[in-house]
């Protein structure tokens, strides 16, 4: 299934609407001049995280001549975010400076653990007072969630977080908030092995033959989200590509009943087509169909008590040799809300997997977060005689605020490999620990 799409006509579009944009500017500009520095207001704020993690095993299967038993990491992020506001307009400038010391050799180091002294946002944003549908345009380098944050969302775990540029548009029709958006995701540099380890410093960058756009729509009662993206890449000179070409569909909604019960369901589909790596060589093009399911159902227990059961089912490949490939491709979402921690720990991936479990967050005091959570694992697909289960999960999680601009967390999770993980030299059940504070100013 081959979608179309005029690339030159969406560019030529959004670039007519940025010179209008930039006219209208202009104009408004003009006529509220001598009120300019009385009106304008700045803001600085940003926070400074510092975390240990210690793994002991991975969970994944391994050779010990690939990676070593143990693996220990300290990593920093540090988020500066400056905005100008005036009247109906706002100019954000966000840096992010993202490093790790102690992980030596570690082949899962990459960009999205590292990325030193960067421009995470740059961007302007349009809100007008005055209008009936039309509630705001930003235009620039942007981060941001949607939804569930299962194919878009910032990395709140994880060291770095997802940018792009582009333009966003948000509209309200009849309560129901609307968003429309062309954006270029940004890629992440440098992305090599060596320079990533050595925290070499490079200006990331997003490229015209990756493209990402559509809608994300919300009903007044944010209890139904729509999610209706593209994503077309294709081979350049300075971009290697999987030459994806894929239309994802999300319905994601919530429903209180029975007083004190929660239900949530998000169904995704997703198909178009892609080549099974990014190599040069390889040219074939296959048909992507590929799904995903997620489902909970919890109450109140007591009052400082929400216990909830969730399942996941989220369609896998094994087979490489066949015309089709039906791994679910989860684009720029997130996963440490639903799996576990990432970075070192590295967690399950949003693809060939069954789920069930049990998740409770506890909050005695204000003061006080506690999460704990339980997974037993399957895979969807298991690849050729290997068993289908992964294992058992259990996570714990206390985060202790201490001081309105400072926060405390220490986590663990343990993973009971089952017979489809007891394979390569760490068969052993897998130990995770992690301690860390975060600093807002």
């Amino acid at each position: 299934m081959k979608l179309g799409w005029s690339k030159s006509a969406t560019i030529e579009c959004v670039n007519a609407g940025l010179v209008k944009l930039s006219i209208a500017f202009c104009a408004i500009g003009a006529t509220v001049a001598p009120s300019f520095a009385s009106d304008l207001n700045f803001d600085v704020s940003g926070s400074w995280r510092l975390r240990y993690e210690h793994l002991n095993n991975p969970i994944f299967p391994a050779s010990s001549e690939t990676r070593d038993q143990v693996n220990r990491r300290v990593s920093s992020r540090v988020l500066l975010k400056t905005e100008a506001n005036w009247d109906v307009f706002n100019v954000t400038l966000e840096l992010a400076d993202s490093r790790v010391w102690l992980d030596d050799n570690d082949p899962t180091l990459k960009s999205s653990q590292v990325n030193t002294l960067e421009p995470l946002q740059f961007f302007a944003r349009y809100t007008p007072q005055d209008s009936k549908y039309l509630k705001g345009i930003t235009a620039g380098r942007v981060t941001f969630d949607h939804g569930s944050r299962r194919l878009i969302g910032q990395g709140v775990y994880r060291n770095t977080k997802n940018a792009f540029d582009g333009v966003l548009v948000d509209y309200q029709v009849s309560d129901w908030n609307i968003r429309g958006f062309y954006l270029l995701p940004v890629s992440r540099l440098p992305s090599d092995s060596g320079a990533v380890a050595d925290a070499e410093r490079a200006f990331d960058k997003s490229y015209s033959e990756r493209e990402f756009f559509g809608l994300y729509i919300t009903s007044p009662d944010k209890n139904v989200k729509l999610q209706s993206y593209w994503l077309k890449e294709e081979d350049s000179a300075k971009l290697a590509t999987k030459n994806r070409d894929l239309y994802t569909l999300s319905v994601d909604y919530t429903k209180l009943f029975a007083d004190t019960w929660k239900a949530n369901i998000e169904v995704i589909g997703q198909t178009g087509t892609s080549h099974q790596t990014a190599s040069a060589s390889d040219t074939t093009e296959l048909d992507v169909e590929s799904w995903l399911l997620h489902a909970n159902v919890g109450k109140k227990i007591t009052h400082h008590t929400f216990l909830r059961g969730e399942i996941d089912a989220i369609s896998g490949d094994n087979d490489s040799s066949d015309n089709t490939i039906s791994d679910f491709d989860s684009l720029y979402g997130v996963r440490r809300f639903d799996f576990g921690p990432t970075d070192v720990y590295q967690a399950m991936p949003r693809r060939n997997l069954y789920t069930v479990g049990a998740r409770s967050v506890t909050k005695p005091t204000k003061e006080h977060n506690i999460m704990v959570s339980y997974k037993a694992m399957w895979y969807q697909k298991a690849p050729e005689s290997v068993d289908n289960f992964i294992g058992h999960q259990v996570e714990a999680r206390w985060r202790w605020q201490i001081l309105p601009s400072l926060r405390v967390a220490v986590g663990a999770a343990y993973l009971l490999k089952g017979d489809g993980f007891e394979r390569g030299d760490y068969p052993d059940d897998s130990q995770f620990v992690f301690t860390g504070a975060l600093y807002k100013f």
